[in-house]
């Protein structure tokens, strides 16, 4: 096994990891203060491991069908589950979750829907690279699950202006998962024969 597929292997086992370390709070209480650092941390180590693991393997060479089909099925596990997690983890400073569930269905459903459209796709030969605009969702996405686990971590987390920021970008990333999804659909639909439904 190469070391591009090792590290998709890697980031699907962190996942697991990384709700541990949530879920571990309200149930140690000597980790809750560093609950949301360990979970940011083991996120991100799994989203670099995102960025690597493509660049890897198309650099030397070494796509393989496990590849192709382990590699979006790990980056959705992982987004799904901190989309969840954040659903259902208490904001301190707030009182409520730290991810409106509603956000997170949207970002759930696009996942699904994708990944739908991919598969039509492959099962005609066709294999879809992911867009532009779907990278800058990725990126978003990453930045705002950082972003919101270590808000309360720091002291000027009370600050309306930072909150309003955050929020910013969760809708900025919300935006682009929906125009993602119209372009990647637009873009592919000689491939997925729209006209015969």
């Amino acid at each position: 096994m190469n070391l591009a597929n090792k590290l998709t292997i890697l980031r699907i086992l962190l996942i697991p990891l990384f709700i541990l370390a949530l879920l571990l709070a309200p149930l140690w209480p000597d980790f809750a203060p560093y609950s949301h650092w360990v979970a940011s941390m083991i996120f991100l180590a799994a989203a670099i491991t995102d960025i690597m693991d493509g660049k890897y393997a198309r650099k030397h060479n070494l796509v393989t069908d496990f590849g192709k089909l382990m590699d979006p099925i790990a980056d959705k596990m992982l987004i799904v589950a901190a989309f969840v997690m954040l659903s259902c983890t208490a904001d301190e400073a707030h009182q409520k979750y730290l991810l409106h569930p509603v956000v997170t269905i949207v970002f759930i459903a696009r996942e699904f829907l994708i990944s739908g459209v991919r598969q039509i796709a492959a099962s005609k030969g066709v294999v879809i690279a992911a867009g532009k605009l779907g990278k800058w969702k990725t990126t978003f996405q990453d930045i705002i699950v950082i972003a919101l686990l270590l808000y309360d971590e720091f002291p000027f987390c009370y600050l309306k202006p930072l909150r309003y920021l955050i929020e910013a970008l969760v809708y900025v990333a919300l935006a682009l998962s929906v125009v993602s999804a119209v372009e990647y659909i637009v873009k592919n639909k000689g491939a997925l024969n729209l006209h015969d439904c």
